[in-house]
């Protein structure tokens, strides 16, 4: 409750804000928060808390701070997003990803509008093998048919994410830890149309994903066939003790037999 209280005054969340993106003297902190009594009270009782603290001249967020930060933000963002699932998005462990990327679903929103269909996370970032520096973050986004110049248009997307609180604040974070920074999103979209054919690659997602964003609940309905062509063949999953894993699409299946799966 005594944090609830600190956080609630004047201040205190801009700092906290500010120092998510770097270090800085108090100089720079009073270009934020103007009153200079006001802001030495809310340095002191952040720093009493343990959520910020002073070397020599200058001030640094803790991590208990990044994630006090991220999880005000994540709060603030979940009231003001009506078209994310949230109870997809909570598939990521880690809140900084959570924040992050419902920011850069919100730009692909708003680029694309009626032209997007849906958007699923898949891969390590929704398993327990994401590691930083070696995972990257892979996203599949599904659009209209006919939908025009889609490079261009992430090209716009993804330097406005850059440029974002939310980017700036996990990246610098992550290269305090030691890692090199925010993860490389990797891309794949499909037109609608093409996407309602089979594609490898839904074969990762049938176990492994977070439909973030989905009209009339496309792309669920997608992997909800899968799963019952595959059932109907028979297929089996092998897992290694590694983690390394194999399809046998058909065990049962004839030499020269032709195996052909419609999902539209």
């Amino acid at each position: 409750m005594q944090r609830l209280g600190i956080l609630s005054r004047d201040g205190a969340i801009d700092v906290l804000r500010r120092l998510c993106l770097g270090e800085a003297r108090f100089r720079e902190l009073n270009e934020i928060v103007t009153n200079t009594r006001t802001l030495t009270r809310r340095l002191k009782e952040l720093w009493a808390e343990g959520l910020i603290r002073k070397i020599g001249t200058t001030y640094r967020i803790t991590g208990d701070g990044f994630d006090t930060a991220i999880t005000i933000e994540e709060l603030e963002e979940k009231a003001a997003q009506d078209r994310i699932d949230h109870e997809e998005l909570v598939k990521m462990r880690q809140g900084w990803m959570r924040v992050s990327l419902t920011r850069l679903i919100t730009l692909l929103v708003k680029e694309f509008g009626d032209e997007l269909v849906s958007i699923v996370l898949y891969g390590s970032s929704v398993k327990e093998t994401f590691r930083l520096g070696r995972s990257d973050v892979d996203l599949l986004y599904v659009l209209e048919d006919g939908t025009r110049d889609v490079w261009q248009r992430e090209g716009k997307v993804f330097r406005e994410f850059q440029s974002t609180w939310e980017y700036r604040a996990c990246d610098y974070w992550l290269k305090s830890q030691g890692a090199y920074g925010y993860p490389e999103v990797t891309t794949l979209w499909l037109e609608k149309s093409y996407a309602k054919r089979f594609q490898p690659i839904y074969l990762d997602m049938l176990l492994h994903r977070a439909v973030l964003y989905d009209t009339d609940g496309f792309f669920q309905g997608l992997m909800k066939r899968l799963g019952e062509v595959l059932k109907s063949l028979g297929t089996t999953r092998v897992e290694r003790p590694d983690g390394v894993y194999s399809w046998s699409l058909k065990p049962d299946i004839a030499p020269g037999e032709k195996i052909e799966i419609s999902l539209g």
